[in-house]
């Protein structure tokens, strides 16, 4: 059984390896015929000004663009380096490898976040001045102001019930706060999404609560409606998604401020960078249970402190994180494309 399991699972791998490497090689891959029958569209019924392609696997296309139709295109990076590096090999560098030559032929790249501009311009071999910043937008409308029970802290957790997220080091770092006890009533509420490869980690997780005597102040709300998020985000005290990786945005950040959550983040990825704009949150060394317990410890006994970040991200989050604002920015990278000059109004990656 184990050995079909692990045979399944290599097929699987290689399936999706073949899958991949067949969209970016572009030309000579399997999924070319239907392609060359959209650039015909392309070229002769819709005639953009420019071409966005929704996301960097999508790349195998831009050769044949710039080659047949001589049309700008804006390719968005939105954390496919991750998909791409959990590849096996020989697809993973092959992968690579195709994304490098064809970025040779895209106008511009928008990253949703400096950091991240600079990840994907050093892994692509792309030039700095190709990237733009176009920060992601919420509708912060959607969101009411998170009014929590004083007398019961609640911190949360909202994305996927994976270790990938920092699930495991946020359950050390509560079990470390409970056993302290200087936060009395803390409870911690862990929400997102779940899936059925999860359900082994998850249990997991819960047998390390209930060891620890700390089952009862964990609650459990996977796969939440829209509607039960919001509910879900008005009930927090504070929120940390402590990410084991380099996040390229985390939109579950903006959705917390936008409710006027502060969050404790690791010092890493998109997270200090997403801090800083809004005053939101405070970071701590990544991977690292016991900071991330003194650095929650620390917000939850300082009403103050939470009360001026609370009011700050609300703001920070519509003046900054906008789906209006992300609007204006994406279409000045376009404008700018069309006329391939460098988009005046729009973060651009220096670099440095």
């Amino acid at each position: 059984m184990d050995s079909a399991a692990r045979l399944m699972g290599m097929t699987r791998a290689k399936d999706l390896g073949e899958m991949a490497l067949g969209a970016l090689v572009g030309e000579k891959g399997p999924q070319w015929p239907e392609w060359r029958r959209l650039l015909d569209w392309i070229k002769t019924e819709a005639k953009p000004d420019v071409i966005s392609l929704s996301n960097s696997l999508l790349i195998g296309l831009c050769p044949a663009i710039e080659r047949d139709l001589g049309i700008p295109v804006v390719v968005s990076l939105q954390g496919e380096d991750s998909f791409l590096d959990t590849l096996i090999d020989p697809y993973r560098e092959q992968a690579w490898e195709a994304m490098r030559v064809n970025a040779r032929h895209v106008t511009r790249f928008i990253a949703p976040s400096k950091y991240y501009a600079g990840v994907m311009s050093a892994r692509l071999d792309a030039p700095a001045e190709k990237m733009a910043v176009v920060y992601n937008g919420i509708d912060a409308n959607s969101f009411g102001t998170a009014d929590p029970d004083p007398n019961w802290p609640v911190v949360g957790y909202f994305a996927r019930m994976i270790h990938g997220k920092g699930l495991t080091t946020l359950v050390d770092a509560f079990i470390e706060l409970s056993k302290r006890n200087r936060v009395p009533r803390l409870k911690l509420k862990i929400g997102g999404a779940k899936t059925p490869a999860d359900e082994k980690y998850v249990a997991g997780l819960e047998r390390k609560l209930a060891e620890a005597g700390c089952e009862q102040k964990v609650e459990w709300h996977p796969n939440l409606s829209f509607a039960d998020k919001l509910k879900f985000f008005r009930n927090l005290t504070v929120l940390s998604v402590p990410a084991t990786y380099g996040e390229a945005f985390g939109l579950y950040l903006l959705e917390a401020m936008a409710s006027g959550v502060p969050v404790v983040q690791p010092d890493h990825g998109a997270f200090p960078e997403i801090i800083g704009m809004t005053g939101c949150g405070v970071l701590c060394r990544p991977d690292d249970p016991s900071a991330l317990a003194d650095a929650l410890e620390n917000l939850l006994l300082d009403d103050h402190a939470r009360e001026q970040m609370t009011n700050r991200g609300i703001q920070g989050v519509r003046s900054e994180f906008s789906v209006a604002r992300m609007a204006e920015r994406f279409e000045e990278v376009l404008m700018a494309a069309r006329e391939r000059t460098v988009p005046a109004g729009v973060h651009e990656h220096s670099g440095a």
